[in-house]
C-alpha cells in the first residue's frame, strides 16, 4: 500500500499538481491532482497547479475539484494579480464534484503572476492560502 502511495504521490507531482488542503489517504484525481495524508479523511477541494513557465500571450490554468469523501467545505477562491501587483481575476463559489472547474487565464504581459487559492481546513472557518507562481517572458518562434 505505502508503495502504491509513493506511485501516486510521484505521478501526481510530475504532472505539477497539489492540494490546498490536507485530506485523507492518498488518490490520484482525474486531472492529476492529488490529495496528501493529513490528520484525518475529511473532503478536501483539490486545485489545479498552474504551469511554472509561459509565454507572454499565451494562458495559463486554474481550477478547482471538491473531492467528496466525508463532508466538509467546498467553498474556495482564487484569484489572480499580474506584473503590476493588481488582481485581474477573482473567483469564488463552491467547487464541483463531478469534474474539474477551468480557467484559461491570459498572461498578457512579461512579469511574474501569482495564483492564491484559498479553501477552509476541515473543521475550521478559517481561509487557508496557497500561492503559485507562474512567469511569462517574452518567446520569439523561429
Amino acid at each position: 500500500m505505502q508503495s502504491v502511495r509513493a506511485g501516486l504521490l510521484a505521478s501526481a507531482m510530475a504532472c505539477g499538481a497539489i492540494v490546498a488542503a490536507t485530506a485523507g489517504p492518498a488518490v490520484a484525481s482525474p486531472a492529476g491532482a492529488q490529495a496528501v495524508r493529513g490528520p484525518a479523511a475529511h473532503s478536501v477541494v483539490l486545485v489545479n497547479q498552474p504551469a511554472r513557465l509561459v509565454c507572454a500571450g499565451h494562458r495559463f490554468t486554474a481550477g478547482v475539484w471538491f473531492q467528496r469523501t466525508s463532508g466538509g467545505s467546498d467553498r474556495y477562491r482564487v484569484a489572480v494579480s499580474g506584473p503590476r501587483h493588481r488582481r485581474f481575476f477573482y473567483r469564488a463559489g463552491k467547487a464541483p464534484s463531478a469534474r474539474w472547474r477551468l480557467w484559461r487565464v491570459l498572461a498578457g504581459r512579461a512579469g511574474k503572476y501569482r495564483t492564491v487559492y484559498s479553501g477552509h481546513r476541515p473543521g475550521s472557518s478559517a481561509w487557508t492560502r496557497y500561492v503559485a507562481v507562474t512567469r511569462a517572458r517574452r518567446c520569439y518562434d523561429r
